[in-house]
């Protein structure tokens, strides 16, 4: 391998990590919406009701626009009209009202709902974590129900949890049922069922849920702003400080955007300023369609999926800091809060019209969100090369039906791989211990035709074709690999599988495997492996005695520089180098022992071999 070479495989390797620090940092930046003229006030992230919170919609406290009589509907409108300002006494009887919860659970999910705001208050994770509850709750200490309704704006907490009655006689094990008399005539009718415990060909994640709205009327009724449905709020976990997976997401049927939590927070960006944005307090849009909506993090995806003949119109977006329950001494952790918008068309006496959603609440297992149907997998946010992170992961899949250990899964797999793309590198490799034979005769060429560049590059190439050797041979595996180590990259950081996967004396293979920590550093045992292993797979690759001086500095470099960025990786994913380069150093150690490479004659042309002509009289 030649100087230029060295510098293609440099190159391409920091353009690998350079790539997925930029889709690590880049979130898609939608702009901030204008204001609007209304002559309201919004109640900015907080969850609770105020005094000053002001209605938006026209559905609430007995401000119904009618029609007038049944012969003279309403004129439809879906624009934001404000309406009168709620009471103090509308506001106490919210704020004392009693609270009945409900709890509906299978083997999976527990899902605890609450008569303010006739919605989810939590769901706990039953089967997430190995041996017992799950750490992480869904809609941890906020007042905002998910799945709850607002008809008077986004940012209504006292529309979000207006009292409910639980209609008894219609709720069952797997079945809730609450009802609210809205002024005006208009009944809310809100269901939600989950999948009973070992129930076949339907997902024990899914919630459906319908709000019915009935117009118990003598006249026809219309609302000015629709609904929203809350999705929920969710909180950062896991080895994601950063919150590169905390965001909010949307699928329009061609593409899909995510606005990250550094949206709502702003950022001082990386170098010299370079990436600096302001913080927006909220992304509020109106979109022409939308399949599917999310809040998530990096294990757990909380999908809004609308039934068929059933559209969204819109979203809003924000920010938010909550105190997990578990553990009891956590800080104040980021999180991210969402409601779709759907807007309300005229609804006839005796007529209803439903909102319908399919709910998925659950860990983010690729093969679970495919089976949804709607491109919900999505949500995995595997980057660029996702191509390749699908295709491994359902490999991964396949392997583990057959090897109920992740970590050994991920070897074995690795073992495959490296034997799929054997023959290739061997003959990659068996070119670089052909180069290295000829670096002689290449520095006598170089020397001999120094004063002819082009001779000298037609020398080369034919000493190159006798001799076997292919120059980018040495590039090539650096060039298979990478595809496949950012798609593993993407991956493993974010498939809920390996969380809390033991191996060896890994305890979970989706975070670093720190054994202790001296003085607030940590002791990651398996990346020191990953890098002894890499500087003997260097010190074994041969060596070229015309390289120059920072050649060979880089390369015995490379080990130290990948120590560096990799040793606060997910375990499984250095553990995949790690097996990598141990399977490298063996193809290495047979190659350098094969007797038809070892024992080749260097092929030197005719032409190189020329003396050059005496002058006369010397």
């Amino acid at each position: 391998m030649d100087k230029k070479n060295v510098l293609i495989g440099l190159a391409f390797i920091l353009a690998a990590f350079g790539l997925m620090f930029y889709q690590s940092m880049q979130m898609e930046e939608l702009p901030a919406q204008p204001e609007t003229s209304e002559e309201v006030e919004v109640t900015g992230n907080s969850d609770r009701p105020s005094a000053s919170a002001p209605a938006f919609g026209n559905l609430e406290g007995g401000s119904l626009e009618s029609g007038g009589s049944d012969t003279q509907p309403a004129a439809e409108s879906s624009a934001f009209q404000p309406v009168k300002e709620t009471t103090a006494a509308e506001i106490e009887a919210v704020i004392n009202a009693s609270e009945e919860l409900h709890s509906l659970a299978n083997d999976f999910i527990d899902v605890e709902f609450t008569s303010l705001g006739g919605g989810i208050k939590q769901i706990h994770f039953l089967q997430t974590k190995q041996g017992g509850l799950d750490t992480f709750v869904f809609n941890a200490d906020t007042n905002l129900p998910a799945l709850g309704v607002s008809f008077q704006g986004p940012e209504s907490a006292l529309s979000y949890n207006k009292p409910y009655r639980i209609v008894t006689d219609q709720t069952t094990q797997t079945r809730v049922v609450f009802e609210r008399s809205l002024g005006g005539g208009i009944l809310v009718r809100r269901s939600f069922e989950i999948n009973a415990a070992g129930a076949e060909g339907v997902d024990p994640y899914l919630i459906q849920h319908e709000t019915e709205l009935i117009n118990k009327s003598s006249q026809a009724l219309q609302s000015g702003s629709g609904a929203y449905l809350h999705l929920g709020t969710v909180y950062s976990i896991g080895a994601d400080k950063q919150g590169e997976f905390l965001n909010f997401g949307y699928f329009d049927g061609e593409d899909t955007e995510f606005i990250g939590n550094k949206k709502f927070k702003g950022s001082n960006g990386f170098i010299m300023g370079i990436g600096a944005s302001e913080a927006v307090p909220q992304v509020e849009e109106t979109v022409s369609q939308l399949v599917w909506g999310a809040v998530k993090n990096q294990f757990f995806a909380f999908v809004a999926t609308p039934r068929e003949g059933l559209q969204s119109n819109g979203f809003f977006a924000t920010g938010a800091s909550v105190q997990p329950l578990t553990p009891a001494d956590a800080k104040l952790a980021d999180a991210v809060r969402a409601s779709l918008a759907f807007p309300i068309a005229r609804i006839d006496p005796g007529d209803s019209q439903i909102i319908s959603i399919d709910f998925y609440a659950g860990p983010k297992e690729f093969k679970r969100l495919t089976k949804l149907g709607e491109e919900q997998d999505r949500v995995m946010q595997f980057g660029f090369f996702g191509f390749f992170s699908k295709i491994l992961l359902s490999f991964l899949y396949v392997v583990h039906s057959f090897i109920p250990s992740w970590g050994w899964s991920i070897v074995v797999m690795t073992v495959i791989i490296k034997l799929l793309f054997w023959p290739l590198t061997a003959k990659a490799a068996a070119s670089q211990k052909r180069m290295q034979k000829i670096q002689a005769p290449l520095k006598e060429l170089r020397e001999q035709f120094k004063d002819n560049p082009q001779k000298m590059q037609k020398e080369t190439m034919k000493l190159f074709r006798e001799n076997k050797v292919n120059p980018a041979a040495g590039c090539l595996p650096i060039f298979i690999q990478m595809p496949i180590f950012i798609g593993l990259f993407w991956m493993l950081r974010t498939a809920s599988e390996l969380r809390y996967a033991p191996f060896l004396w890994i305890n979970d293979l989706s975070r670093p495997d720190t054994v202790a920590e001296i003085y607030g550093l940590p002791i990651n045992i398996l990346p020191v492996i990953m890098g002894v292993t890499m500087f003997f797979q260097m010190r074994m690759t041969p060596a070229m005695t015309g390289g120059d001086a920072m050649q060979q500095k880089i390369f015995k470099l490379l080990p130290f520089v990948f120590l560096f960025i990799l040793y606060n990786f997910s375990s499984g994913l250095v553990l995949y180098w790690t097996v990598q380069n141990l399977l490298t150093i063996l193809q290495q150690y047979i190659t350098n022992k094969r007797s038809d490479v070892a024992n080749e004659p260097v092929v030197v042309p005719s032409t190189a071999k020329k003396k050059k002509k005496r002058r006369p009289g010397s």
